[in-house]
């Protein structure tokens, strides 16, 4: 199985602004656009992070493209064929939603199957809209992946563009 460096999930509701958010992550020069955000629906999925090291970023959560969590990985698993040191940054919701479980479960799921070296989850409090998450429920997730060796943060959602370096500073291996 080809090396899992890191993993990014990026935790809203639908609307919350998180594929906002992991687009931010293009203000970083190392993503070779020159710090523009691209504003086409679709982008790449797979970017250079060094010569040895590629990312694989998913804009669209499996929660809202009715994946199962197999469905979720394999999708991953064909991208990890084309070899390299791989990092991944995805959004996911943090309620079971279709045919996915909750964020805690999909977090531990994926870092189960994969044993990314990090994983770290971004939880969008307040959101885009400027709503804050319920506390207890925040601590509680937030304790639960703790419990799992999963690095948690919040971040300020109500600026589109102000948290891309903070995201793309997970992926730096300087």
């Amino acid at each position: 199985m080809p090396h899992i460096e890191r993993a990014l999930f990026v935790i809203g509701e639908q609307g919350d602004g998180k594929s906002t958010q992991l687009r931010s992550m293009f203000r970083d020069f190392r993503f070779n656009t020159w710090g523009h955000i691209p504003s086409s629906p679709k982008i790449h999925s797979i970017y250079a992070l060094s010569n040895e090291r590629r990312l694989y970023l998913r804009l669209t959560s499996p929660h809202e493209r009715d994946e199962t969590q197999t469905k979720f990985h394999d999708k991953f698993k064909r991208i990890l064929r084309l070899g390299h040191r791989w990092n991944f940054a995805c959004p996911i919701q943090p309620d079971a939603f279709n045919q996915m479980p909750d964020a805690v479960e999909t977090i531990i799921h994926f870092a189960g199957e994969f044993s990314p070296e990090r994983v770290r989850a971004v939880f969008l409090s307040p959101n885009r809209k400027g709503l804050s998450k319920d506390p207890i429920k925040l601590k509680k997730m937030h304790d639960l992946l703790w419990k799992k060796k999963v690095e948690c943060i919040s971040i300020d959602a109500r600026t589109p563009d102000l948290n891309g370096k903070v995201l793309s500073d997970f992926f730096d291996f300087t």
